[in-house]
């Protein structure tokens, strides 16, 4: 198992650090660019807000009576979903799903953080105990899924362009960091979202 991770560094040297920054900077953006336009309009975050709460209540991770075991699966699952789709949008050689998806996250953070400025909720405590020990993990999982379907496009438009071009090794690459980079990532995440925030935060809150 060291040689796979010592190996996945090697490639992420190689062939993904520089769009892993660039989705970063994408992400962080369109957060702070969302909250900026936000913050002096109270109706328009309200309406959203309650647009991303339907969202999380549709997928049943809203409800009071889900265990921190049920809210951890569904945590996985849906952020799973989301870096697949992502992952899998690269075999599409248009590069828009994927700044158009990290683009949204970064949105939804900063509608939130617009929300908290509106009702007089520290941003920090909740970026913080909220957010941080969970999203150490969970949105590098998101950028990355990001930059490997940037990666994998990449690799299609050099294969029409050359016929010597291994896509094979491209497509190999992207899968094994997928699985075995993005996924953990994500089960560590939801793990830490569902057992460890809310004591976090509640910890805060007294």
């Amino acid at each position: 198992m060291k040689k796979v991770y010592l190996e996945q560094w090697r490639i992420f040297k190689q062939s993904y650090w520089k769009l892993f920054v660039s989705f970063f900077i994408l992400f962080l953006g369109s957060g702070v660019i969302v909250y900026s336009a936000l913050i002096n309009h109270t109706a328009l975050v309200e309406s959203l807000m309650s647009q991303v709460y339907e969202m999380f209540a549709e997928k049943d991770l809203m409800d009071p009576d889900t265990t921190s075991l049920q809210l951890a699966l569904g945590l996985f699952w849906n952020n799973s979903t989301a870096c697949l789709l992502i992952f899998l949008s690269g075999f599409i050689p248009i590069f828009l799903p994927a700044i158009v998806i990290v683009i949204l996250n970064g949105g939804i953070l900063g509608v939130a953080f617009a929300s908290l400025h509106l009702i007089g909720q520290s941003i920090l405590t909740v970026l913080f105990a909220g957010i941080l020990p969970h999203g150490i993990f969970e949105i590098p999982a998101i950028i990355l899924a990001g930059a490997l379907a940037f990666y994998i496009s990449s690799g299609i438009f050099k294969k029409i362009n050359s016929d010597t071009f291994s896509f094979k090794k491209v497509a190999k690459n992207a899968t094994m960091t997928f699985v075995f980079v993005c996924v953990p990532l994500l089960i560590i995440a939801a793990i830490i979202e569902a057992f460890v925030t809310p004591l976090i935060l509640d910890g805060f809150m007294m």
